[in-house]
């Protein structure tokens, strides 16, 4: 007897991935987000973003699916989803926290920066105007992006010798830090690779075995693309990849959705990527 073969669920980073990294836009992805919509190939999304951002996102996208959030922080499904039950985007979602609550990690910063006088200023220190300037969102979403439950991002003001002694000292209290395309966080022992093993679990109870497919640009994606069975590194604004390709870890060939749209194109036409 043959065995079937394992149905595609993509996980993708948001920033400079999915979206552009300047003005948040996934045009150029459209047509490959229309192509796995019609072979009913999920796409959830992974990112350092918030359940609050995320949201408005899954609308403006007509996402229905799984979604990680915080860098792997926390994990949102639709109610019903994996029981086979109808939902859209508006559907309320159950949140489970892999990492560390939100009020651990912002005590840990404040404390080691108190201690030891690193130079940073976090979420928690930003009103919404000064979290606009710092990430080029509109103040809505800055709003929601202050909606922290499980990171609290930095914007790093001090050397790396600083931050490679902060990392030190947040690993012996129990948590992590990762660095994204603009900030470093402080979560807990959770990161994206988590998320998809742990939603790659559930897809699999429902449906069989999954072909894990990851997308991301910079090192919070490192542990989601090597956790997936086909990885790309998407490039940077610069044209620079994160790391090189090798093994299942590949290249996209275009920055930021534009590469997002070309690698999913060449999995679909090299036949790799099946419908569920």
């Amino acid at each position: 007897m043959t065995q079937a073969t394992p149905r595609g669920v993509v996980f993708t980073d948001l920033d400079a991935t999915l979206l552009d990294h300047h003005h948040y836009g996934w045009a150029p992805a459209a047509p490959a987000l229309a192509a796995l919509a019609a072979r009913a190939v999920p796409v959830c999304l992974v990112t350092s973003k918030t359940r609050a951002e995320v949201a408005a996102l899954r609308r403006d996208l007509d996402n229905a699916h799984p979604f990680a959030v915080e860098n792997g922080g926390a994990v949102a499904v639709p109610r019903g989803y994996f029981e086979g039950a109808p939902v859209d985007a508006d559907t309320p979602c159950d949140c489970i926290t892999l990492g560390a609550p939100y009020a651990e990690l912002r005590a840990l910063a404040v404390a080691l920066r108190a201690e030891r006088g690193y130079r940073f200023t976090g979420f928690g220190d930003m009103d919404v105007g000064e979290v606009v300037a710092a990430t080029g969102l509109d103040e809505a979403a800055a709003a929601a992006a202050r909606q922290r439950e499980a990171s609290e991002p930095l914007l790093w003001r001090d050397s790396e010798a600083a931050l490679a002694d902060f990392t030190t000292r947040v690993a012996a209290a129990g948590f992590t830090t990762r660095t994204g395309g603009r900030f470093v966080h402080v979560l807990g022992r959770a990161g994206k690779g988590d998320a998809l093993a742990w939603l790659r679990a559930r897809f699999a109870a429902r449906q069989g075995p999954i072909l894990a497919i990851a997308l991301g640009d910079s090192a919070n994606d490192a542990d989601m693309l090597a956790a997936a069975d086909i990885g790309y590194w998407v490039a940077r604004p610069d044209g620079s990849y994160h790391a090189p390709a090798g093994g299942a870890i590949r290249h996209a060939p275009g920055i930021g959705p534009a590469g997002w749209a070309a690698a999913i194109r060449a999995l679909i036409d090299n036949n790799e990527l099946q419908e569920r």
